[in-house]
């Protein structure tokens, strides 16, 4: 087989990137994603992208399916081989660097991702960096990681915060943390974010901290858009039966608060989508065009992250 590194992941339809990430992250056992390297394979065969092209033609005919086996695989390609230099190395002991560091040096974007992450200061910024420039998803991470840190550069937490989100919107679970964990307790996107990894299986921040901030609000003291946002990630997570939130166990008054939130949430749409009835049915009585109807229309729903309609807070904490 040929020897290539995949190409440059921006000139990659971002579902296709997306699905590959998720069959990397179940061949090695990272991202939060338990490791299943049958399930990865299998799922391979069916994603265009070239990464998952080139791991499905290396196991064609090929019983594989322990990572001993897959070093075998791997290990039968020659030194030119970006892909396989990396993957053995993942399926060795990890001892020795320099499979790793030369199919770093031929450009595999994964690899780059891994010698950061073995590295430390100008060197862990350099492989960053080279992954980076390629869309890797782990590679912006890692150059978070040093803007954050000040590995090998300055320390910089807008650049930080910069290559967190564009690591997070490709599906990495500790960029997610790592970024809200960067944003004010009074961002929704704070709360966004670590609702995203709760729904992956990374549900410790979300669960620890969000009770604060809905407290506050029932308090009157606290904000609305903050609990609208803790609501909508917390819908479909909550199993009452089992006083689970995303699958973790909580106590009693953790749950009695989750309810709140997904309720106040519930609550501010309906009162939205009241709202965009109401307008519509003036807008149609004064003779209002369509376009500017439904123009005002989509501005209200726009508007519900605001959390603006107020009687449906003390509606609903009456009923709790």
């Amino acid at each position: 087989m040929a020897s290539s590194s995949s190409r440059n992941n921006s000139s990659i339809p971002l579902a296709t990137l997306l699905e590959w990430y998720k069959i990397r992250d179940t061949f090695v056992g990272q991202n939060n994603v338990f490791q299943n390297i049958p399930l990865a394979i299998e799922h391979a065969a069916a994603c265009d992208h070239p990464d998952a092209r080139w791991l499905t033609e290396a196991c064609v005919g090929k019983d594989v399916r322990t990572v001993e086996d897959a070093r075998r695989v791997f290990s039968a390609f020659g030194q030119d081989d970006a892909r396989a230099l990396c993957f053995a190395w993942l399926c060795c002991l990890k001892t020795d660097l320099s499979p790793l560091r030369r199919s770093s040096e031929l450009c595999f974007a994964f690899s780059q991702v891994l010698m950061a992450q073995q590295s430390w200061g100008a060197e862990r910024l350099k492989f960053a960096r080279l992954a980076a420039l390629q869309g890797e998803r782990d590679g912006f991470y890692w150059l978070a990681i040093c803007f954050r840190d000040g590995e090998g550069c300055e320390m910089d937490l807008i650049k930080a915060k910069e290559n967190f989100l564009l690591s997070s919107e490709l599906g990495h679970v500790w960029s997610m943390i790592d970024l809200a964990v960067l944003l004010d307790e009074s961002d929704t996107q704070r709360w966004h974010w670590w609702g995203r990894a709760a729904a992956i299986g990374a549900a410790g921040c979300f669960v620890e901290q969000f009770a604060e901030q809905v407290e506050r609000f029932r308090s009157g003291y606290g904000s609305a858009p903050v609990v609208f946002a803790i609501g909508r990630a917390l819908r479909g997570c909550i199993d009452e039966d089992n006083s689970f939130l995303f699958n973790t166990w909580v106590v009693d008054s953790l749950l009695e608060t989750a309810i709140f939130a997904v309720g106040f949430y519930e609550a501010q749409v309906k009162a939205t989508i009241d709202a965009m009835r109401v307008w519509t049915l003036v807008g149609i009585k004064l003779n209002v065009v369509k376009d500017v109807r439904k123009l005002i229309a989509k501005l209200i729903w726009d508007s519900r992250e605001e959390a603006l309609y107020k009687i449906w807070v003390w509606t609903f904490e009456s009923s709790i």
